[in-house]
């Protein structure tokens, strides 16, 4: 169970927040800016969820200094639609801000916890930078990219389109890397995010695979034992994603920079 961070003055958006993953995560509502910063600084917040607006107007600087205080946090905004505030919106991912709902419109319960699910995928995408830093940039963000978007059904083919290069060249530039070929890395992402998945106490394995598009719980099991040597239940008492990326690392040969 993860520990979310809101700062949501509507009581509808808040409510609907409880009401879509309350079971799942423990969720401590602020009523401020500097109160979110208090809980932020002084309990193992995972994730936050804030309405830009909760001041009256957009603020901006408030996010950029809760993302300059707490790099790996993944902030996801939770707003009301205006017909005023279409440039604020636009301006979100430059503040940081990894996912967007807007009430009334696109909060509905599956949508609100498949927004979370993948704002905490870019976090433990976060955890990875630091091993990445003297890989070219097609490498490195061939690695994010399989982590950030491990909920999609990713192919190798599609993997190289996203980046815009060849297969062959994206499989070749991952060989000189040492790093795995496309398809491991996708599967290697996918674990990744499985495991982060699995630290939420309630979810069963046979979740994660549904959630992660494995063919079965079997195929999932089947997955984990083959790449790490441990059972789903294994992955979780061991620390979740961070002793995955931690046989990632080993088997690439990365180095923490």
């Amino acid at each position: 169970m993860g520990l979310i961070a809101a700062l949501l003055p509507s009581p509808r958006a808040l409510s609907r927040l409880y009401g879509a993953v309350g079971e799942a995560h423990e969720i401590r509502a602020c009523a401020s800016w500097a109160e979110l910063e208090a809980v932020c600084e002084t309990s193992a917040v995972s994730l936050a969820v804030v309405d830009l607006y909760a001041d009256g107007s957009a603020n901006f600087e408030a996010v950029r200094g809760l993302r300059g205080a707490y790099t790996s946090l993944p902030l996801i905004a939770y707003v009301a639609t205006e017909r005023d505030r279409g440039r604020d919106l636009f301006d979100l991912g430059r503040a940081g801000v990894v996912g967007l709902l807007q009430l009334d419109s696109d909060d509905r319960p599956r949508f609100i916890v498949e927004v979370i699910e993948r704002a905490q995928a870019r976090g433990v995408a976060a955890s990875l930078r630091r091993y990445l830093g003297g890989q070219r940039v097609l490498v490195r963000d061939a690695v994010l990219v399989v982590v950030t978007r491990a909920h999609e059904d990713l192919t190798a083919q599609r993997l190289a389109e996203i980046l815009l290069v060849s297969r062959r060249s994206l499989s070749d530039m991952l060989a000189s890397a040492g790093l795995p070929s496309p398809s491991k890395l996708i599967t290697w992402g996918r674990l990744i995010v499985a495991a982060q998945l699995l630290m939420d106490q309630h979810r069963a394995a046979d979740a994660v695979a549904r959630a992660l598009a494995f063919p079965s719980g079997s195929a999932f099991r089947n997955t984990c034992q083959r790449y790490l040597g441990l059972r789903p239940n294994e992955i979780r008492a061991a620390g979740g994603p961070e002793v995955v990326i931690e046989q990632f690392v080993r088997i690439s040969g990365l180095r923490a920079t």
